[in-house]
């Protein structure tokens, strides 16, 4: 009797590689500029000359059916005193929850203000902008890095709101590329879960922020 030979089956490096292939040619192109439209994720925004030469960027943003001023006061608070960044609370709060309420005990804030992570204030307009970050931040493994973020709020012609958040990074030492190859997974999953935390806690107090329009004055006769 005959015993016939199993045909080998596709080697591991071969699928290792097919995935990497697939992963750097059309879902890390996504994860970057998730959200974003055409051209968005290739505009200059403030504070790209910070880090002028980025290992990392993300670009990504997300309608918002709330004007501005809904949107702001969630920006102003996050990060301050364990707020939270409304993504991923794990890591990037301590496990603490990012609140779902807008707090009355913090100081409006202001360029210089430290933030949680070890991050600072860098530049500020109410209504507009927030942008943060820190330099030669200490991670995982003794790397550090260099980060900028910004949250950038634009009207729409409707009155509500595109949000943009960029986010930059250079990873210092050889294995900075390593590094930055988890942590884009990370930030990807933190920055989809910040947006939307974002939006429905704007559109719940849009309310609010509704302007009253103007009466036609009454003609006398």
């Amino acid at each position: 009797m005959s015993v016939q030979k199993s045909k080998p089956g596709i080697p591991l490096t071969s699928l290792y590689g097919a995935w990497a292939l697939i992963y750097f040619l059309f879902l890390r192109p996504q994860m970057l500029k998730w959200g974003t439209r055409l051209g968005e994720s290739q505009r200059r925004l403030p504070g790209d000359d910070i880090i002028p030469k980025p290992n990392l960027q993300f670009t990504n943003a997300i309608d918002i059916d709330a004007p501005p001023e809904a949107v702001w006061p969630w920006i102003a608070q996050m990060g301050r005193e364990r707020s939270g960044y409304y993504g991923l609370d794990v890591i990037t709060n301590w496990g603490i929850p990012s609140v779902t309420f807008i707090r009355q005990d913090l100081d409006p804030p202001a360029v210089g203000d430290e933030m949680d992570g070890g991050y600072h204030i860098m530049e500020l307009e109410p209504n507009r902008k927030l942008l943060y970050g820190g330099f030669s931040l200490r991670r995982l493994f003794g790397i550090a890095q260099d980060v900028t973020t910004l949250f950038l709020l634009e009207r729409r012609s409707d009155g509500s709101t595109r949000l943009l958040i960029r986010r930059r990074a250079y990873t210092y030492g050889a294995l900075g590329w390593l590094y930055n190859l988890g942590e884009e997974k990370v930030y990807f999953l933190a920055v989809r879960e910040q947006l939307q935390a974002l939006k429905s806690r704007a559109e719940s107090m849009a309310h609010l922020h509704v302007t009253a329009q103007p009466q036609p004055e009454m003609v006398r006769q």
